[in-house]
């Protein structure tokens, strides 16, 4: 029975219907809370409704099951983004990376977010003088 929620509910998320992957992946989720595929594809289908709060929080139970997989960090970090919190995304990208060092996705928007933090910090300081 849990089973056919996760999967309706990764059915609906393939089919972009997103809001049935939500309230049948919800389901799944409340009903076991270490279904860490269920929490996986709950943020990311949080994430394109965007809802990164919620996202952030289904990620993190996800990372905290399952805390060697770093595309669920990298994932985190994402939606951190999307949040508009960068410094925990910046740190959600470095342990992605920790757990694979070669994971290019992680390195690049690793790079990226650097580069536009830099950026924030210099505007920061302009406006300060």
């Amino acid at each position: 029975m849990l089973l056919d929620y996760r999967q309706t509910g990764i059915d609906a998320f393939n089919a972009e219907d997103y809001e049935t992957a939500i309230e049948s992946l919800e389901t799944a989720t409340l009903a076991d809370r270490d279904d860490f595929r269920a929490f996986t594809y709950l943020g990311a289908a949080y994430a394109q409704v965007g809802r990164y709060n919620s996202a952030i929080g289904a990620f993190k139970h996800a990372s905290a099951l399952k805390p060697d997989v770093a595309k669920v960090h990298y994932n985190l970090a994402q939606a951190y983004e999307a949040a508009g919190v960068p410094a925990e995304a910046w740190f959600s990208y470095k342990k992605a990376l920790e757990i694979d060092p070669y994971y290019q996705p992680a390195k690049t928007a690793l790079i990226l977010l650097g580069s536009r933090m830099t950026m924030m910090r210099e505007q920061r300081l302009q406006l300060a003088v």
